[in-house]
């Protein structure tokens, strides 16, 4: 990976975390705010696709009026749109609309972490972000405030119950491997090792995968020689070019330029996963998105 690139890459990630903690210290008012009268809130702007699979297993899209209407994941290809609107870009809302239709709520993901006070002048504001301290921990506190904005705590209380059991038998089978494991990204063409916080953090601390590099530089870049260094068993590809719109992965080259001259730790082939994109990248943390991702992530150790 060229210098250029990864300073960029280092910078992003730096803002991302700083917008976090912005919006975190609003998050409190603006929940106080939005519960206070559920019953004005029945319909609202969902700018996270998390939350917005989430209402797909509440049986509440009816909640949705609008959502980002051009990003929308291939696993939420299903849901019936025709009473939505377009919320606009997930970096750059609709705020006319907002204005116009006014929402009994707005719910964010953290790429607009940074404009909690702006978009709170049109609706009481939920950030779906988790907290990477406090993980799931804070995964299912947005699902419970999610559930209590359409008046369906219950519900969303049960959908966890009902989630926390499925997880919890795909982490018990996760522990029964050995295989070691790299998450890798892809974006313009620049192959590199996902961050410990997110994507990474998922796969390992909150599933249980075994990690191939125990102690990753930061935006570890992959190629052959890095892959000969930690011979993972399993390199799972989550493609952020393709999730975007742009020049995918060639995963079949990729494969034979560089994963192929590598082994495992028992001299066997590396096996490469490529997991849906928009799911990993533009989703994430909802009763849906977090079942289907960890499904994915134990058929990769098979």
């Amino acid at each position: 990976m060229n210098c250029r690139f990864k300073n960029i890459l280092i910078k992003e990630r730096a803002l991302m975390k700083t917008l976090l903690k912005r919006s975190m210290l609003v998050l409190p008012l603006m929940m106080s705010l939005s519960l206070a009268n559920p019953a004005e809130s029945a319909s609202g702007v969902v700018m996270d696709f998390g939350a917005v699979d989430t209402l797909v297993v509440l049986d509440k899209t009816d909640a949705i009026a609008a959502l980002p209407m051009n990003n929308l994941p291939k696993y939420l290809g299903n849901i019936d749109t025709a009473n939505m609107k377009d919320g606009g870009g997930m970096k750059d809302p609709n705020v006319e609309l907002y204005a116009e239709i006014k929402p009994g709520f707005i719910v964010i993901s953290p790429r607009l972490g940074g404009r909690v006070e702006e978009l709170s002048k049109y609706a009481p504001v939920l950030n779906f972000t988790a907290n990477a301290d406090d993980y799931y921990a804070s995964v299912q506190k947005n699902i419970v405030e999610l559930g209590k904005l359409i008046d369906a705590e219950d519900q969303a209380n049960k959908a966890l119950k009902e989630l926390d059991q499925k997880l919890t038998e795909i982490q018990k089978e996760i522990a029964q491997s050995d295989k070691r494991e790299l998450v890798m990204m892809h974006n313009a063409g620049n192959t590199f090792a996902a961050a410990e916080r997110g994507r990474g953090q998922f796969v390992h601390e909150f599933m249980g995968v075994k990690k191939a590099d125990n102690d990753p530089q930061e935006r570890q870049a992959i190629d052959a020689e890095y892959l000969n260094k930690v011979q993972p068993d399993v390199l799972y590809i989550v493609d952020r070019s393709s999730a975007i719109g742009q020049d995918p992965l060639d995963v079949a080259v990729f494969t034979k330029e560089v994963v192929s001259n590598a082994k495992t730790k028992d001299g066997k082939e590396i096996n490469v996963v490529y997991l849906d994109p928009t799911l990993w990248y533009l989703s994430g943390n909802g009763l849906m998105s977090m079942e289907i991702q960890a499904k994915e992530v134990l058929e990769g150790l098979k």
